[in-house]
């Protein structure tokens, strides 16, 4: 396609230096170039698409939608008998996005009569609007070219801050994207606790419990290890002096001649006794050196889970900073970035809104992961400023073309304004470049060919 591009535009270059004329060399390039669109293998595969699906009529898909670069008499329509074109303007874009519907409008004054055409494209195929009235007939022209409120555009700013809601905050539900704040409330507690930092934290629970465990052990460890000690030297002594024994030894006898007894506690230092003792004091060692090793081991443990929990500890500590530092620098470059676009951009409203979303968040990303107010501020800032944007964006480009006839009264026979809800008319009636330069000169020019016939026709052509 680009090489195509290139030979049509060396070919337009060669006509005008043959014909040495602008106007005939204009002609000449615009019917190639549009016999070179219509054979186009793209132009031609689009237009057998649309003949197929049904949409619109096939004679009508082959010519050019909006008719660009065409004089409506004699291109588009037919002309009176001695009637002579004398200015055309592109006027007006209109659109009614509603019904995907756009037509660009243009106004053409003859010595006979005055053409309002607006040809263009809806779901359904061309869409083609005419209005005409004889000269003769016209008593007046009023065009205004302003801003007005719409509602339509109000409806699509909140469209797309809950388009922005969705994407930056990810609501958990409907309600949620209907209400931008808290879904951008549960998105920012969502980004101060990321999965690191919440796996962190778990990490650092499991190694406080694991201390405190370790903790419990450790004590009943070195309890248990006393009280071995204890036992051991209680061994070692009876090990010594013989092992402690009771005996009953009878004490005499009662009135009624019963023997009587006491229990008697005595050290057994006989050879066997010892003996015994010795064994007894071998087991209570052995059992106060596996006692002794597992305090060193439960020691040990606790040592190791409160180094594994001061390690847990940093982690988290550490990890929570970085993350604030990260959140809070990502804020201010949302935050900021998303201002710049409305100040630097031109137009572009809706767009413009959307970025401010992205300003709004960042601002109170900064806020809450930071705590300093000056984010607050400039969270109500940007606030004020989409705001600002919503208004602006609502308040669109706005063009009125009336025509009035002499003898009825109110709207006459060519009457173009917008209108967001109706199903006649267009939402949107916008003006062009050329609005200004038709609103200045359409009424003298009716006036002129009113009064001065052939001599205001010539003043006019010769312009």
């Amino acid at each position: 396609m680009e090489s195509n591009k290139t030979g049509l535009d060396k070919f337009s270059e060669s006509v005008k230096n043959k014909l040495g004329s602008d106007s005939q060399a204009g002609q000449l390039i615009k019917s190639v170039k549009k016999n070179f669109d219509n054979d186009s293998k793209i132009g031609q595969s689009f237009t057998s698409m649309k003949n197929r699906m049904g949409i619109g009529t096939p004679e009508r898909n082959a010519t050019d939608t909006y008719e660009r670069d065409m004089n409506i008499v004699p291109e588009c329509i037919s002309a009176y008998e001695n009637e002579t074109p004398v200015k055309q303007y592109n006027i007006a874009v209109l659109r009614s996005l509603l019904k995907f519907e756009r037509a660009e409008g243009r106004i053409q004054v003859t010595n006979k009569r005055v053409i309002l055409r607006a040809t263009g494209r809806s779901l359904g195929g061309r869409t083609t609007l005419q209005h005409e009235y004889a000269i003769d007939e016209i008593a007046g022209f009023e065009a205004r070219s302003n801003y007005r409120f719409s509602f339509l555009y109000l409806i699509f700013s909140f469209l797309i801050i809950a388009a922005a809601s969705l994407i930056i905050h990810r609501p958990p539900s409907i309600s949620g994207i209907l209400s931008p704040l808290n879904s951008q409330y549960y998105r920012i507690q969502q980004m101060m606790s990321p999965r690191h930092l919440a796996r962190a934290s778990i990490n650092l629970g499991i190694a406080t419990a694991e201390t405190e465990q370790a903790l419990e052990n450790a004590e009943m460890a070195a309890e248990l290890l006393v009280i071995a000690l204890e036992a051991e030297e209680i061994a070692e002594f009876n090990a010594r002096e013989g092992i402690e024994r009771t005996r009953r030894v009878q004490t005499g006898t009662d009135w009624w001649g019963n023997a009587q007894f006491r229990n008697e506690v005595y050290r057994d230092n006989s050879p066997e006794g010892l003996q015994a003792a010795r064994e007894i004091l071998e087991t209570v060692a052995a059992e106060r050196a596996e006692v002794e090793a597992q305090a060193q081991e439960a020691a040990a443990e606790l040592e190791a889970a409160q180094a594994n929990q001061a390690r847990a500890t940093r982690r988290l500590a550490n990890g929570t900073s970085f993350w604030k530092i990260f959140l809070i620098s990502l804020g201010i470059i949302l935050g900021i970035g998303g201002l710049i676009p409305f100040f630097v951009m031109y137009k572009k409203f809706g767009l413009k809104l959307f970025i401010l979303n992205f300003s709004i968040f960042g601002f109170e990303l900064s806020h809450v992961a930071s705590g300093v107010r000056v984010f607050h501020w400039l969270f109500f800032i940007s606030v004020i400023i989409a705001l600002i944007c919503i208004f602006i964006y609502c308040f669109r480009p706005n063009l009125v073309i009336s025509i009035k006839n002499k003898i009825g009264t109110g709207k006459g026979p060519v009457d173009i304004r917008s209108n967001d809800f109706s199903s006649t008319a267009f939402a949107e009636v916008i003006p062009t470049e050329e609005t200004e330069s038709a609103i200045r000169e359409i009424g003298a020019i009716i006036g002129d060919l009113k009064k001065l016939g052939d001599a205001g026709l010539e003043r006019w052509i010769k312009k």
